[in-house]
């Protein structure tokens, strides 16, 4: 069976939506000669076998919902990750800024 690749999608969400389970992203990184934390680009044509291990009420109900997941990670959620925030890291008077201008009230 050939499968193809949508946006933000990773073998992970692959092998959910076409075989019910995680676990088969084994079979279908070997397959297509990837390792299973590769990304993948969108509209690519990936092989799956038949025989692959299923979860036919997981496989039903993603078919039923028309499921597609696509949690890959993108280079702005890299960015996201990267930027640490919080009081601990930030300096006052750089990231902190103090002003003098506060409410009192009347």
């Amino acid at each position: 069976m050939e499968i193809t690749v949508l946006h933000n999608q990773s073998l992970l969400d692959l092998a959910l939506q076409h075989t019910g389970t995680i676990e088969s992203v084994f079979e279908l990184a070997e397959a297509n000669a990837l390792n299973i934390t590769d990304d993948v680009q969108a509209s690519k044509i990936l092989a799956l076998s038949v025989e692959v291990f299923t979860n036919k009420d997981i496989l039903a109900y993603y078919t039923a919902k028309n499921l597609q997941p696509a949690t890959a990670f993108t280079k702005e959620d890299e960015q996201v990750f990267e930027r640490q925030e919080g009081i601990s890291i930030w300096a006052i008077n750089l990231d902190f800024i103090v002003t003098k201008d506060y409410f009192l009230p009347q």
